[in-house]
């Protein structure tokens, strides 16, 4: 059977097929399956490009485990959104460029690695529509996208349920404050070309560009997901960023890169790369967006993965050479030591 892999993804992710039973499992907003797919969305991954100048541009990517025939999503944005499709490639190529620096260290203990005794292991790294204005509708590649100004929630959710989208009933509560704060909310549907084709893997890419006084990445739709969430935050500006608000406070991403990028694909017109990734195991909690800010230092940071490689098995058959010396000789010398004593001697 066919699928899509694309390496962007989606904040607020819904199944629209007929008839499907709402399951919210999505990092940052809705995702509903139907029961026989049993598909879930499992993280996501996005590269946030952000100029002095007020220009941010979001690549996002969503993981789904199973499969299913048509999608959706929602997208807030805090201005005026351009839409363009992503690079496939985009993600591997970061996740490259970030990845540990490995360190390997030789040993010579003997019995060590040779998997002899139970965890032995060798170390390793760690009215319908109404108060909805409609600014634009458009098809790109297999999307097809909606901009939707609003009053409140309630009318945004009540337009997508009038276009076709499965709305869970707490997202008109969870968008309720982007509209309240003037955000633009992005509606998108794709689906397969052909009836044996499935959604899985990854969803394609999709790019958004708007205006932005601060590098924010939307988060806050995130809270109606009800399994953990593995979210991993690539940011490219002039400078190294650090986390100025937090999703959940007090839960600090991990850092993995901090460096300069080459790749005009995924730096330019930054040249500052800086990587975050966090698990929200519950993500009910979320109650803010991810915000950024340039950091104090703009020095470089890698991961260090070191590996032990221990080569036992030379010094495991001197040992074992040594103890069958040891054993043999200490059975003759006892044998000569318990040997009875001749009378005549």
């Amino acid at each position: 059977m066919k699928s899509w892999r694309g390496i962007a993804g989606v904040l607020a992710l819904g199944f629209v097929a007929a008839g499907v039973t709402p399951a919210w499992a999505c990092a940052c907003g809705g995702y509903l399956a139907s029961v026989e797919s049993r598909a879930r969305a499992t993280g996501e991954k996005a590269l946030v490009r952000y100029d002095e100048r007020g220009s941010e541009e979001i690549t996002l990517s969503m993981a789904i485990s199973g499969s299913s025939k048509k999608a959706a999503w929602i997208m807030p944005v805090p201005s005026p959104a351009k839409l363009e499709l992503g690079d496939a490639k985009l993600f591997s190529r970061l996740a490259e460029l970030t990845e540990p620096k490995v360190i390997e260290h030789t040993t010579y203990w003997p019995f060590r690695g040779l998997g002899l005794f139970e965890g032995d292991q060798a170390p390793g790294g760690s009215a319908p529509g109404g108060g909805v204005s409609v600014r634009e509708q458009m098809t790109l590649g297999p999307f097809e996208i909606a901009r939707l100004g609003g009053n409140n929630g309630t009318a945004v959710t009540d337009w997508l349920k009038t276009n076709g989208y499965v709305v869970p009933a707490s997202l008109g509560a969870n968008l309720t404050p982007y509209v309240t704060e003037g955000w633009e909310i992005v509606a998108v549907k794709l689906a397969p070309k052909s009836a044996d084709e499935s959604l899985t893997g990854s969803t394609p890419p999709l790019r958004l560009t708007f205006a932005s006084d601060k590098i924010v990445y939307p988060m806050r739709l995130s809270k109606g997901a009800t399994t953990p969430q593995a979210v991993t935050v690539y940011v490219a500006a002039p400078h190294r960023v650090d986390t100025t608000v937090l999703p959940v406070a007090g839960l600090q991403p991990e850092l993995l890169y901090a460096g300069r990028a080459q790749d005009p694909a995924m730096a330019a017109p930054a040249d500052f790369l800086t990587a975050f990734e966090v698990i929200y195991h519950e993500p009910q909690q979320i109650t803010s967006d991810f915000t950024f800010a340039k950091a104090t230092t703009d020095e470089p940071y890698q991961r260090v993965e070191y590996i032990t490689r221990n080569e036992a098995g030379w010094s495991t058959a001197g040992v074992l050479v040594v103890l069958v010396l040891l054993i043999v000789g200490g059975f003759v010398l006892f044998r000569r030591r318990s040997r009875p004593q001749d009378p005549a001697a």
